[in-house]
Parts: structure tokens; C-alpha cells; sequence
């Protein structure tokens, strides 16, 4: 693929990332500090939202795999589901503060829509990739444009928003949010295509979707990796504008903090292809991945008496996640071709909408565990905090993503499809094809 085309293909990822990012980031914050709603009952909203939205991409998965259109398999969707995602993140940022009961109905009812929209760009987007090239090695530097791309517009919008909501507002950020996706979204739709000797899907119903799933051992460790890395991800996501509020009496310095998790992660996915060819994609992962452990234990025992001496452990983390993240999102297209060696069946809207369900999961698990963390330490909104409520605010920052992080290098134990492999399979599969 040229440049050009992978830049082509990252503008529907920095879309689609603008809205995801605020609504990942600031819907917490929107729902405790604006709508009243209680942290313990965002908690379990978080939870009950993401697990019911995620049983729909499987579904999302088998309706990409079935597609057939003018566009190809995948662009339909990343013309049509781009509007809809935009207009129901505005409306899950104009819910009214009712009577709780009514408010709490609102959110819960708005949040699972926009899920629904999400995957309905999301899972095509990603099942798109690998259909554009079947290099091993070409696809960490394909995946590395869209999620540096992803990775701008997630703490991009993590450092403008509050700025923004001073002067405008939730609704009318919303609305600015949304419109500069679906422009961006729409390029990809225009100016990408899947190769021309695409091996098209066979259909299959649920039962068969279950074993074409359990008979790809890769996939299964990969999002087994990453969903721990992702858990921990959004924790860290959505406790800065408190800990930042609360530990330092620093909100105005929500941007910087993030602005520098941000430049140091963009640094870290540029820098992922190299890790890969140094070490191998597996190998990239796990360095990654002892990057961030080791940064958040020495976050997590330097205090936080100043703020000065975290921003540089952050900045160290951001590189680790960088690198982690594209490696294991470039594995996971190759289980695609392993899947199809395996059992004839060429599926990447099952692998990706597994990997969106997962995700789901991990924002589920991740924001439900940081606000039940709020919640147990004692936190109020609005008011002053006590050192318990402090405490744990530091620990949720730090230690408690940290841990979470370690746990996604054990499945990586027993990984095996690494560049030499997928190659041989990618060989066998062409022999098969000019034999059929």
C-alpha cells in the first residue's frame, strides 16, 4: 500500500476516535458532575451499557461478513453509520437533569444507542484492514497509521474539551465533535478499497460463528492480552480530570497532563514498526507492556505531594502503551489468515467484531472499576476530599492500572503465530487457491 492510501485509511480512525475519546473520557464526568447522577450508579450504568451493547457485535460481525454491495463488503458502512453515531453523541450530551430516576433512564437508554452506532462503524472499519494488504510486516506499519491517528484524536480531544465546555457547553462540543467525524470518516469511505483478489466470506449462522471462534486459538490470546490492556486504559482515562481536580487543585492542568500522554504514546506507536522488526511483533507487545507496569509502580510510590514528577512517569507509560497497542492490533489481523488455514473460512468481521465486543467489555469493566473505586474510597462530587478518597484517587491513577496491565503479558506466554509463521500460512493458503 502506498503512504497516501494508509493516510486515506487513518482519517475514518481519527473520526471515529474524536467521539469515542469524548464519550469514553468526559461522559463519566458529564454524568456525576453535571446530571447528578451518583458514582455508584454510573458505575453499574457503565457496566450494564457496554455488556448489553457488546452481544451486538457478533452480530455486527456476521452482517460485515455477509455484505455484499457496489462499495465492496466494508465501505457501505463507513458512508451510512457515520451520521447516525454523530447525532446520538449529541444527544447522550444533551440529556436534561430531571428527577434522577428519569435522568438515570435517559442516560442509560442514550449510552446503549450510541454503542450500537459504534459498532455499526467500527467493527467494518477495522475488518477493512485486512482486506487491504496480507503483508505481516506491511500491516504493522498500515495499523500504525490509523491508531497514531486514533491516538491524536482520543487525548486530542481529551486536552480541548474542557477549554471548550467553559465556553460553549456539553451540547454545542458535541456538535463541533460530531461534525468533524463524519467529514474525516468520509474520506476513508472516498478514497480506500479492498484489494481486488479479496477472498470473499462463506455466511454462517451463530452456532457456526461459536466454533469458527474456538478453533482460533491466536485470537482468542490476543484479545485475551488485550482486553487487560485496555481495562487498564480506561481507568486511566477517566480518573484525571478528578485526580487532577482533587489531588492537585489543578483542573486547569487536565490538557497539559494528558497533552503529554498523548505526544509520548503518538511517539511510542511511530516507533512500533521498529520494535517489531527489532524484536518481533510478540516481543514488541511485551517490552511495551513492562514499560507501563514498571512506570506505574514508581508513580504509584513517588506520592502525589507534586505533580511535576508523575507528568514524567506518565510520559514514560504513554511510549510502553504506544508500542503495546499497535503490535497487538497488527496481531490481530494475521489470525485472520490463520483462521482461514485453519478452517477454510476467511472471517474478519468475526475477528474484528470480537475485537470491538472485547472492547466494549474492557471500557464496561474498566469505567465501572474506576467509579466503584471512587465510590468505595469515599469520594463526593464537588466537595472537599478526605485523605482516603485522595489516596485512592492516586491508586486508581497508578498502581491499580499498572497491575491490570501485567496480567495481558500472560496470555502473550503462549502465543505462537509470530511473522514466520503467518508468512508459511499466507504460502500454503496461495497454494490452495491455485489448486481449488
Amino acid at each position: 500500500m502506498s503512504w497516501q492510501s494508509k493516510l486515506a485509511y487513518g482519517w475514518g480512525s481519527l473520526g471515529n476516535n474524536i467521539l469515542y475519546g469524548f464519550v469514553a473520557t468526559y461522559l463519566a464526568l458529564f454524568y456525576t458532575d453535571v446530571l447528578g447522577i451518583a458514582a455508584a450508579s454510573a458505575s453499574l450504568l457503565f457496566l450494564v451499557v457496554r455488556v448489553v451493547d457488546a452481544l451486538f457485535d457478533p452480530v455486527m460481525g456476521m452482517l460485515v461478513d455477509r455484505t455484499s454491495s457496489r462499495w465492496g463488503r466494508f465501505r457501505p458502512y463507513l458512508l451510512f453509520a457515520p451520521p447516525v453515531l454523530a447525532l446520538l453523541t449529541v444527544v447522550a450530551f444533551s440529556v436534561p437533569r430531571l428527577d434522577p430516576s428519569t435522568t438515570l433512564a435517559l442516560a442509560y437508554v442514550t449510552y446503549l444507542l450510541w454503542g450500537i452506532a459504534f459498532s455499526a462503524m467500527d467493527v467494518p472499519y477495522w475488518s477493512m484492514s485486512a482486506a487491504l494488504t496480507l503483508d505481516a510486516r506491511e500491516r504493522t506499519s498500515l495499523v500504525m497509521v490509523p491508531r497514531t491517528l486514533a491516538s491524536v484524536g482520543f487525548i486530542g480531544v481529551n486536552i480541548v474539551t474542557l477549554p471548550l465546555v467553559a465556553v460553549q457547553g456539553w451540547r454545542d462540543v458535541a456538535i463541533l465533535y460530531a461534525l468533524i467525524a463524519v467529514a474525516l470518516t468520509w474520506i476513508t469511505f472516498a478514497r480506500v478499497r479492498e484489494r481486488a483478489d479479496h477472498v470473499p466470506s462463506p455466511r454462517y449462522q451463530v452456532g457456526e460463528m461459536l466454533r469458527l471462534f474456538v478453533r482460533n486459538r491466536p485470537l482468542q490470546l490476543l484479545l485475551a492480552a488485550m482486553l487487560m490492556t485496555e481495562i487498564a486504559f480506561t481507568v486511566r482515562s477517566i480518573i484525571p480530570a478528578y485526580y487532577l481536580r482533587y489531588n492537585f487543585d489543578a483542573e486547569a492542568l487536565v490538557p497539559l497532563f494528558v497533552g503529554v500522554f498523548a505526544v509520548t504514546t503518538i511517539t511510542g506507536s511511530l516507533l512500533s514498526p521498529l520494535a517489531a522488526r527489532l524484536r518481533g511483533k510478540r516481543g514488541a507487545a511485551l517490552a511495551g507492556l513492562a514499560v507501563t507496569t514498571v512506570t506505574s509502580v514508581g508513580s504509584w510510590l513517588t506520592g502525589y505531594q507534586s505533580l511535576a514528577p508523575i507528568l514524567g512517569w506518565i510520559a514514560v507509560t504513554g511510549i510502553g502503551y504506544g508500542v503495546t497497542n499497535i503490535t497487538l492490533l497488527s496481531m490481530l489481523a494475521d489470525t485472520v489468515e490463520y483462521g482461514h488455514w485453519r478452517t477454510g473460512r476467511r472471517t474478519e468481521g468475526l475477528v474484528f467484531s470480537s475485537n470491538i465486543f472485547k472492547t466494549k467489555v474492557a471500557s464496561a469493566l474498566g469505567a465501572s472499576l474506576g467509579l466503584a473505586l471512587l465510590a468505595a474510597f469515599g469520594y463526593v462530587a464537588g466537595a472537599r476530599q478526605s485523605s482516603a478518597a485522595l489516596d485512592g484517587l492516586h491508586a486508581t491513577m497508578t498502581i491499580v492500572p499498572g497491575v491490570i496491565g501485567a496480567l495481558a503479558a500472560v496470555p502473550l506466554i503462549w502465543y505462537r503465530l509470530d511473522e514466520r509463521r503467518h508468512a508459511e500460512l499466507v504460502r500454503e493458503l496461495d497454494v490452495r487457491s491455485a489448486g481449488a
